[in-house]
């Protein structure tokens, strides 16, 4: 019986190190984010594969959302779509590469903030 309950107790004290230790490791981590700068010093591949990567995750997005998608006012996916769909992934390249070297004040900001204020957005509003 004495077994059992040294048994419980370390399965609690257990769950407990764990449970205390998880905002910890949380905080820890951070998630990567790429910035102009970093996009001016990456090469034309890496700029390229950037790109394919966001749009399949949006691509990602659009079909996990199936075909009753989220409204407009919550997800940003059909905005993306919009806003990129005229665009070819090497376009899109072309598009930020032109942003940051004509603002060079935006390389401090996230990529995918310019991309969807410098780029996608605008597109938003124009008829097709």
């Amino acid at each position: 019986m004495a077994f059992g309950r040294l048994k419980f107790l370390a399965v609690l004290l257990g769950v407990f190190f764990l449970a205390a230790s998880a905002p910890a490791q949380a905080q820890e981590l951070s998630f990567p984010v790429i910035t102009g700068e970093n996009w001016m010093n990456a090469t034309p591949d890496e700029r390229l594969a950037f790109i394919a990567g966001l749009t399949t995750m949006i691509e990602m997005e659009k079909e996990v959302q199936g075909i009753t998608p989220l409204n407009d006012q919550r997800s940003l996916i059909p905005a993306w779509v919009k806003g990129l769909s005229r665009y070819k992934l090497k376009d899109i390249v072309a598009a930020l590469d032109d942003v940051f070297k004509k603002k060079p004040e935006m390389k401090s900001k996230p990529v995918v903030e310019v991309l969807w204020y410098e780029v996608a957005f605008p597109q938003t509003d124009k008829k097709k």
